[in-house]
């Protein structure tokens, strides 16, 4: 009876810190750096973009013009979604120019920075 109660309680406690790991997870704040500078990687050289909104996880709208480095925030260590809109020339986004690119912070590499020039070239088109 009594190894029976261990393994109950054993079986709860593992319950309870799989679900502890699991929600800071998916609530933790993860910071990485975007950058709108000219990219390049062997032979593919990609020059910054003018003006672009991006849009992470559909939070907050941020505008990075022609060499622009800024910070910005995703939640949790999941797949994440990066909405990168083209500017014109009075900062309203130009139909049809939007761009949808999914990654996961692990693909950012150590320092945690993504291009948006490389980011626009392999997102997908937004209808």
């Amino acid at each position: 009876m009594k190894t029976r109660r261990f393994l109950v309680d054993l079986a709860l406690m593992a319950a309870f810190v799989l679900l502890g790991w699991y929600c800071y997870d998916r609530g933790k704040a993860y910071d990485f750096i975007v950058q709108n500078t000219a990219y390049a990687a062997g032979a593919e050289k990609l020059s910054g973009m003018e003006a672009v909104q991006l849009t992470v996880d559909g939070g907050a709208p941020k505008t990075l013009y022609d060499g622009d480095i800024d910070q910005t925030v995703a939640v949790g260590s999941g797949t994440h979604e990066l909405r990168i809109d083209v500017l014109d020339l009075d900062d309203r986004p130009v139909p049809g120019q939007s761009r949808v690119f999914r990654f996961r912070l692990r693909e950012l590499g150590e320092k945690m920075t993504l291009n948006i020039p490389f980011a626009y070239k392999s997102g997908a088109a937004v209808k």
